[in-house]
């Protein structure tokens, strides 16, 4: 008779736990929470999304809230990495236009009523979680920060007014990113996005 194993080369006989890749695992409850939120996800909407028994999901993350912050440090940290990527660019007022153009399509379509997990985690656990609201912060002033360094490098390349201070200017482009990234969420069209980064990256000049 043959057996389960050569019928099926994936079955795992009982009581062996199932291998899983606990990036893979992160990035999904990250899809999941950013479509339902904290509030709404379930443990087995999570252990639905990732195929994982209860006892795997536990093995990896001690509750819902390490998977959440998991998944929260994943996109902030791949967000960080591509805006920094965007900005290494020059000139560096073409990169950051570029960069406004990049977000102005996040914020537009099917992608912005998918929203931001950082806007969302800011709305949703920042009033009562000190841990996500750190976290978040920090996002936000690294990213202020790395807006910050294009803008000095762009005054020193001369295509960045030298009278601009460089924290404030900053600032308001996070401004800018963050509320088309909130506005995305009500269905924008993304020239109306596009309209909004150029007259933001005019204010580089």
């Amino acid at each position: 008779m043959n057996s389960p194993a050569k019928k099926n080369p994936g079955y795992i006989p009982p009581g062996r736990p199932r291998e899983f890749d606990v990036d893979e695992a992160i990035g999904v409850a990250l899809a999941v929470f950013n479509e339902r939120g904290y509030a709404a996800t379930s443990l087995p909407d999570l252990i639905h999304g990732m195929g994982l028994s209860r006892g795997s999901l536990y093995k990896a993350f001690s509750n819902k809230h390490a998977m959440y912050v998991a998944a929260l440090d994943k996109y902030m940290q791949d967000g960080l990495s591509r805006l920094k990527a965007e900005l290494d660019r020059l000139p560096a007022a073409e990169a950051i236009h570029d960069a406004l153009r990049q977000y102005a399509a996040l914020s537009s379509g099917q992608q912005g009523r998918k929203g931001c997990f950082v806007v969302s985690a800011a709305c949703e656990m920042a009033p009562h979680d000190e841990e996500v609201t750190l976290r978040v912060r920090q996002m936000f002033e690294r990213m202020r920060q790395l807006l910050a360094e294009a803008i000095r490098r762009g005054q020193a390349e001369g295509c960045v007014a030298i009278e601009k201070d460089p924290d404030q200017l900053s600032r308001f482009l996070l401004c800018t990113i963050e509320g088309m990234r909130v506005l995305g969420k009500t269905g924008c069209q993304e020239h109306e996005m596009v309209e909004v980064a150029a007259i933001a990256a005019a204010a580089l000049k």
